[in-house]
């Protein structure tokens, strides 16, 4: 081994075997042999050359290492330089491309290679031979593909490796292990790559998660703060139904949303029943209840929806201050009624309005409405002469003492009773249907009075109008001021029922109060005072109003005796009307609706042993001369009380007599009752019965205007009866409809069309038509008017089978017909009812059970007519929305209702029926929606528009409103309109007179169709109305062309001057003349007879006021089409018309565009040959000349 020297010293070497031949070593052999020359050495010698030798070997490792780096550097510099260099193009191989990467690998390894070089190898010889740049030379010893063929064999990989010295293709080697590296990558790391993708969701899941979890804290903070704008309470909490509401009408409005947002506008979870417990939520249960229903809702929809919320909360504050305001006007009513029956002078009330509105100043003025203009007061009494951009211009004046007269004196209140005609006629249907009136339900409340003596005095009215306050159920009472007047009655007068019952009617808020132009009760008296304060009053004109009206409301005495006497008259009649509904209803125990007038006039004859029979006579005499069937001797309900009526008032003390009477009545039907042997069980029966036929009218009333509800509950009602009360028969019943006969006359004018049927007779009925010539009953029973009953209908020998599988053994049962009858006893359809199906031996119908179909067919016959009303008021109230889009554009929308009862709320519902949508057409809803009260608290001035009978201006949602009630004819709100203008405060002055004049027609169109169901003559003023179908289509038009030649026919010669006053016209009013004459003289305007104004001018006199009030346009058969008349208005826009202050133009121009409508409709009428139904009259006249015949049925 090689001895390490120290550095600096002459390099040693000693070989191995060599020896050693040092001192050291002699010394140190000499010390162990004993010699003194011996040495040791130190510590620090050996330290240092065990250092050294360390050192050393060190440095020789780093040394060896270098020289190892420097020769694998040579040698891969030597590899790199002998390396054949590679193409680059190869390199697009591991771009991307549509091949999988196993499909790559493939052609890299084993085709590429060979075929690139082929290719090569053959654009080089196409090159030589002059074959390539696109040249056209053709070479017939050269043929590519077998040039290429050859190569591809003769350098087949298997073979040769002559490819491998192709750069190229050493690249593609390359390429070719990059794509297995990545494939065997891909394979072997499958189970990581699904790890790491897995890894990558769950990550994104969790950002998402985190995301989500901060947008609902923020949201719980933005919906704890919305609890702020909400809470109103002084204990802090909201109470649940207004949020439900809430959440409910937001549902409703996303519907209106784009597309792409209403689809994804739904809540988390369905809502639930609105709560009716009075359940209040605190802030964090509000925020937590709403974020239950908002999870799921994106940004956009979120921030919708809180920007609705807002809008609510809104609404809510504005209630609560109204309600502030409803309890003081509570009180200014009491104070006001001295007379203490719960009404004002409603005539006087807008006179203070005026008065107040004239001398207000202008700060407490801008926030009023004007009392003489809509909607304060109704379209029929608004003055149109001023605009509503006009201040109305008077001499201020004076507040009125109490003895002063208002300038709005009130029509004189008479003590004399209303017409029957007029009030009753609503009455009479409720009474029909056994429905009990407002005014019968409080009968029970004066009955509990006492006959008491009043006098009144000034302590004693504070006591009244104290006593009366209970509305207010422990609300502060603004005490009166002034002094009142006292009034004091004869010995004996009892106004104290009468009193209380006309202050029932105002305790109950959700009772539809009756509108009657000359008094208010509370609650519409409170509305009619804040529609006037508008919809932000001022708390100092509030103030000043409340002061004024206090002070200056004052009734004379003999007004306050009159408004007793005619409340103590009404709260009589009703009271009468009562007691002979109960009569009535005693009397008919198996609910046919008809009693026979012998038998009344029999019991009747016994009154005072027959000392009444000369006012039983005169009573008869009346009417035989108001009835117009005197073969008819059955009594309707409204014939019998008119006729018990009669009789009570021809004789002497009419008044005293008729308590006792009434009585007499009672007990004899009682008396009967146990002659005849009436049972118990014979009573319940009727009870049932009576209970059965009010289903029928139910079913009408809340149906939402569809017939199909009323045949369910008619053949339900036979059903039971048959089970319960018919010995367990198994009948069959159908409904058919008298029809014009359209396809044959010579087989009759009218036929029988089947409308509705039982289940197993239903395949073979429905749809059928039964002519006059084909065999049967059921023409017999239409002439005569009366019942036809088949006791064995296989021994009759004329009855139409229409099941062809009944065999002859199977017709063994019995049939009755029943004419289904209108108010004024025209037949206009049968029920017809069997047993053909029924195996008993014993299937005859007998008396008690013929008597109930009657009832049945009466009851059906009412709720017919009564959805007929409200399917002809929906296509008027049609065309009435069609008009009020086109003469005002601004108008968003018009949805229609229809009221309907409620038997489990005891209160209405409202049915949406129809609507419009963004473009003005008119949608008709095939499944009505119910609207009720508790689930719409933020649309509430709908229901206070039925509450209380009165148009009423309010905002919803951002959105102003308008509902304006059709009421009935005796004043009941039937069906409401709601009007739409976006968020305008109010329509231009143009639009919104147009707007009150398609109202004022349209409660016109309400009042006649009401009547003409009443049974009054129906008014034919068109040709085209000859038709009843086509009628309703033109009936809103009518009204339009009819109030146009009124106003024409005001028109003096002056107005006219001032049209022939023009030298050089506007133009509006030329093309107006023009488009008048057009349709007069269409050839002649056509051919410009009439474009000089001179040539004009002279056709503007009395004769074009003739034909202007006079003309038809449904009549003639050349008809000039609309749309070359509209060609002469197209440049003349709606509103430049009222601009130009020509009130004839003005006329003409709406005059021109009713008749274009009429001939429009007129000409689509007799393209569809619309000829359904006959005229009334021919049907009337028809059933008039047939019941003279008197055939008598068999039964």
């Amino acid at each position: 081994m090689t001895d390490v020297q120290k550095p600096g010293t002459p390099k040693r070497v000693t070989m191995v075997g060599e020896p050693r031949n040092t001192s050291a070593g002699s010394r140190g052999s000499a010390k162990r042999n004993g010699s003194p020359e011996k040495r040791v050495p130190s510590a620090v010698q050996r330290w240092k050359r065990q250092h050294e030798q360390s050192m050393m070997e060190k440095l020789v490792g780093l040394r060896n290492t270098k020289k190892e780096l420097t020769k694998i550097s040579k040698e891969q510099a030597t590899n790199l330089a002998r390396k054949i260099p590679t193409e680059l193009l190869a390199r697009d191989w591991l771009n991307v491309i549509e091949a999988t990467l196993e499909t790559r690998a493939y052609l890299v390894e084993k085709l590429m290679p060979t075929l690139i070089l082929g290719m090569e190898k053959l654009l080089n010889e196409a090159d030589k031979r002059g074959l390539a740049n696109g040249s056209d030379k053709r070479d017939p010893n050269f043929n590519p593909i077998n040039h290429l063929a050859q190569y591809l064999m003769r350098n087949n990989p298997r073979y040769s490796n002559f490819s491998e010295a192709s750069p190229y293709v050493r690249s593609l080697r390359e390429v070719n292990e990059e794509l297995k590296k990545e494939l065997f990558n891909i394979e072997d790391n499958r189970l990581a790559r699904i790890k790491a993708e897995a890894k990558r969701r769950r990550d994104e899941r969790e950002k998402m998660e985190e995301q989500k979890m901060f947008e609902q804290k923020e949201r719980m903070k933005l919906l704890m703060k919305q609890f702020m704008e909400w809470c109103v309470n002084p204990s802090g909490s909201v109470e649940l139904q207004l949020l439900q509401n809430a959440l409910r009408s937001f549902v409703e409005l996303s519907e209106r949303f784009p597309d792409h947002l209403s689809e994804a506008a739904k809540l988390s979870h369905p809502l639930e029943p609105t709560d009716v417990t009075g359940k209040a939520l605190t802030v964090k249960e509000f925020a937590k209840y709403f974020a239950s229903y908002t999870s799921e809702l994106n940004s956009e929809l979120f921030d919708r929806f809180m920007l609705h919320m807002t809008k609510c909360a809104a609404a809510h504050r504005s209630l609560s201050h109204r309600e502030a305001r409803r309890i003081h006007l509570t009180n200014l009513f009491l104070s006001c009624d001295h007379s203490g029956i719960g009404l004002l002078d409603r005539h006087r009330v807008l006179s203070l309005f005026e008065n107040y509105w004239d001398s207000a100043k202008e700060e407490i003025k801008h926030n009023l409405r004007n009392p003489r203009k809509w909607p304060v007061v109704e379209v029929d009494e608004a003055d149109d002469t001023l605009s509503d951009d006009e201040e109305v211009k008077e001499e201020q004046i004076p507040s009125l003492p109490a003895t002063t007269e208002p300038p709005r004196s009130p029509p004189p209140v008479t003590a004399e009773p209303r017409e029957q005609t007029i009030v009753e006629q609503k009455e009479d249907e409720a009474s029909d249907k056994g429905e009990p009136t407002p005014e019968t339900q409080q009968q029970d409340a004066k009955e509990e009075q006492t006959d008491q003596k009043i006098e009144e005095k000034p302590e004693q009215q504070k006591e009244d109008v104290a006593l009366t306050g209970e509305l207010l159920q422990s609300q502060p009472k603004t005490p009166g001021t002034g002094t009142q007047q006292a009034v004091s009655f004869a010995e004996g007068t009892n106004f104290e029922r009468e009193k209380t019952a006309m202050t029932q009617i105002s305790r109950s808020h959700s009772q539809m109060s009756i509108f009657d132009e000359n008094s208010v009760n509370v609650s519409q008296f409170v509305q009619l005072t804040e529609t006037f304060l508008g919809d932000e009053p001022s708390t100092k004109g509030f103030e000043t109003l409340m002061k004024y009206i206090k002070s200056e409301y004052q009734e004379t005495e003999e007004e306050k005796m009159e408004r007793l006497v005619r409340a103590r008259r009404e709260a009589m009649s009703s009271r009468r009307k009562m007691l002979l509904d109960q009569l009535f209803d005693k009397w008919d125990n198996d609910g046919s609706g008809y009693l026979d007038q012998d038998e009344v006039e029999n019991v009747m004859m016994k009154y005072k042993d027959g000392q009444e029979s000369e006012a039983i006579e005169t009573a008869k005499v009346e009417m035989k001369k108001k009835t117009k069937h005197p073969t008819d001797n059955r009594l309707s309900k409204r014939e019998f009380r008119n006729f018990v009526t009669l009789v009570a008032d021809a004789m002497p003390g009419a008044d005293a007599e008729f308590e006792y009477f009434i009585e007499f009545l009672n007990n004899s039907v009682e008396q009967a009752s146990d002659m005849l042997n009436r049972t118990y069980a014979e009573r319940i029966r009727g009870e049932a019965r009576k209970k059965w036929l009010q289903y029928i009218i139910t079913a009408a009333d809340t149906g939402g205007a569809s017939i199909e509800p009323v045949y369910k509950a008619v053949f339900q009602a036979l059903y039971k009866d048959a089970e319960a009360h018919g010995g367990g028969k198994n009948i069959s019943a159908n409904i058919s409809m008298l029809e014009r006969n359209t396809t044959d006359r010579t087989r009759g004018d009218v036929v029988l069309r089947y409308v509705a049927a039982t289940t197993e007779d239903a395949d073979f009925l429905l749809g059928k038509i039964l002519y006059k010539d084909m065999m049967g009953i059921s023409f017999s029973a239409v002439e005569t008017g009366k019942p036809i009953h088949v006791p064995r209908v296989a021994n009759h020998g004329n009855i139409m089978f229409w099941n062809p599988y009944r065999k002859p053994d199977e017709r063994e049962g019995s049939f009755i017909v029943i004419p289904l009858k209108d108010r004024r006893k025209r037949v206009f359809g049968l029920l017809g009812i069997d047993t053909l199906s029924d195996h008993h031996t014993k299937s005859i119908f007998i008396t008690h059970e013929i008597q109930f179909f009657q009832g049945v067919a009466k009851s059906f016959s009412i709720a017919y007519h009564a959805i007929d009303m409200r399917k002809k008021l929906l296509r008027i109230t049609e065309s009435a929305v069609s008009w009020i889009h086109r003469r005002s554009p601004h108008v968003k929308e018009v949805v229609a209702y229809i009221v309907e009862p409620d038997e489990e709320s005891k209160d209405f519902v409202l049915r949406k029926m129809m609507m419009t949508d963004k473009r003005g057409s008119i949608q008709n809803m095939q499944n009505p929606p119910r609207l009720e009260r508790k689930d719409n608290l933020f649309r509430d001035y709908l229901f206070k528009a039925v509450d209380n009978s009165e148009s009423v201006s309010a905002d919803a949602y951002g959105e102003r409103h308008l509902a304006f009630p059709l009421r009935d004819d005796q004043g009941r709100a039937s069906a409401i309109l709601d009007i739409s203008i976006g968020e305008m405060k109010q329509l231009p002055s143009h639009e919104n007179r147009e707007v009150q004049r398609m109202l004022r027609l349209l409660q016109m169109a309400h009042k006649e169709i009401t009547k003409e169901m009443a049974g009054e003559e129906k008014n034919v003023v068109l040709e085209a109305e000859q038709n009843e179908e086509s009628r309703m289509d033109i009936m809103f038009d009518r009204l339009m062309l009819m109030e146009l030649r009124e106003n024409v026919n005001k028109l003096d010669t002056k107005a006219f001057a001032e049209l022939r006053s023009y030298n050089d016209p506007p133009r509006i009013v030329h093309d107006i003349l023009k488009s008048v004459k057009a349709i007069f003289d269409f050839e002649e305007t056509e051919q410009g007879l009439y474009d000089d104004w001179q040539q004009m001018k002279g056709q503007i006199n009395n004769e074009l006021l003739q034909k202007l009030a006079t003309y038809d346009p449904t009549a003639g058969q050349d008809l000039i089409q609309p749309e070359k008349i509209e060609k002469y208005l197209k440049d003349v826009p709606h509103g430049e018309v009222a601009k130009h202050s020509s009130v004839p133009a003005q006329h003409m121009y709406n005059w021109v565009f009713v008749c274009l409508s009429l001939i429009e409709h007129t000409l689509k009428m007799r393209e569809n040959n619309a000829d359904i139904l006959p005229p009334e009259s021919e049907k009337e006249n028809s059933g008039e000349n047939l019941l003279q015949q008197e055939t008598e049925a068999e039964s």
